[in-house]
């Protein structure tokens, strides 16, 4: 751990201690977002390490969304039930966008009565008794909430970093000192022990380190391909259902059972890295423009969903922009009528007065843009 983190003299590995060293020191609750990937795996192991030398415990979330890796669930496992952690699994139902169709948008992960890819764990909160946001994020940022609740100061870990995105090296300038790392603005307060690290760190750190890690990765290497941009995660959202064109060779009984439990995934295991399906890398040969095959595909798809990009991208208008009509074709082919998959020109197309007056209206008055609106 050579390299020296951001504002300082240390490596990064000790520069990250260090800073698990202060959360311990100031604050009182401290929940680690688990995810079962790389970067959680290695901040998991610099906490608990942390805690076994002050003999303190900490709390240890992951939303289980069902469309898991068991690779996956065999680490959260074994992390959830060491001596130090305070178990915070979550298996409750919970709405999972389905990119691979648009039959089927949906996962109703954990849904009562539906068959599920796997059976529930015994460590796992199973039901929750009052009312809870059923979309991902806002259940994130319900379980933020609660740690808010506890006495004394709270702290959620993340294991972000910024090498994973522009927007993500912004996290280190939020604050002028040598707590950049960490934010306060916000209760209850974030840190990011891993800002400063790079991908090739993680994977020292676990490998000298002889860690545990999800061994899905290992399977992943064995294929091939580029280990900076391996990824474990849900299967079937927007930024990972390509992993199901692997899937069969990784993991073929979790394959199987998610195949009966959704629609889409065979589909998506055959195209999900060919050029035909799910891809913007070609202008199939069938259209003249980028903006032809954007208008073909909104006439072809759901009337509701059309309707709903429409509505979301009223600010293009009927643009020729080559960039903007790839952006609008690589939504509607994976499904993403959330929103979740950026552009790094979106800024160059804000919406008029006008727009944002018409759109306020149809959020109100038009029953089908009401229905997806509060579905998000």
């Amino acid at each position: 751990m050579g390299r020296t983190a951001v504002r300082g003299t240390e490596n990064v590995l000790e520069a990250t201690q260090k800073r698990i060293s202060y959360l311990f020191d100031n604050y009182d609750n401290i929940q680690l977002s688990f995810s079962g990937g790389k970067d959680s795996t290695a901040l998991f192991h610099l906490v608990n390490e942390e805690a076994k030398k002050r003999n303190r415990k900490f709390i240890l979330y992951f939303q289980d969304q069902e469309a898991e890796y068991q690779g996956t669930i065999d680490l959260v496992e074994w992390a959830m039930t060491q001596p130090n952690v305070i178990p915070l699994w979550y298996q409750v139902p919970i709405f999972m966008t389905n990119a691979a169709s648009h039959q089927q948008l949906f996962l109703w992960a954990w849904g009562e009565g539906e068959k599920w890819v796997r059976e529930k764990h015994s460590v796992a909160i199973k039901s929750i008794e009052n009312k809870y946001p059923k979309r991902f994020h806002k259940f994130n940022l319900w379980v933020g909430q609660n740690l808010r609740k506890l006495s004394g100061e709270s702290v959620s870990i993340i294991g972000l970093r910024a090498e994973e995105s522009p927007d993500r090296r912004f996290v280190m300038f939020g604050e002028n000192s040598e707590l950049f790392w960490l934010r306060r603005k916000n209760k209850p307060d974030k840190a990011y022990p891993l800002i400063d690290w790079r991908y090739t760190d993680i994977w020292k750190y676990l490998i000298d380190g002889n860690f545990r890690y999800n061994k899905i990765y290992d399977k992943m290497y064995m294929l091939g391909g580029n280990l900076k941009f391996f990824r474990v995660s849900n299967l079937v959202h927007e930024k990972a259902f390509r992993c199901l064109a692997d899937l069969q060779e990784l993991e073929p009984n979790t394959y199987e059972k998610l195949e009966e439990r959704l629609q889409g995934v065979h589909t998506a295991a055959i195209y999900g890295k060919e050029n035909l399906i799910y891809s913007i890398k070609n202008l199939p040969e069938n259209f003249k423009t980028w903006k032809e095959y954007k208008d073909f595909l909104l006439d072809s798809i759901h009337p509701d969903l059309s309707k709903l990009f429409k509505y979301q991208w009223s600010r293009f208008e009927d643009t020729d922009d080559v960039g903007a009509n790839k952006y609008m074709v690589k939504r509607i082919l994976l499904c993403d009528w959330e929103g979740n998959i950026t552009w790094n020109r979106d800024f160059e197309f804000n919406y008029s007065k006008e727009q944002i007056l018409q759109k306020n209206v149809l959020k109100r008055e038009d029953e089908i843009i009401k229905k997806w609106m509060a579905t998000l």
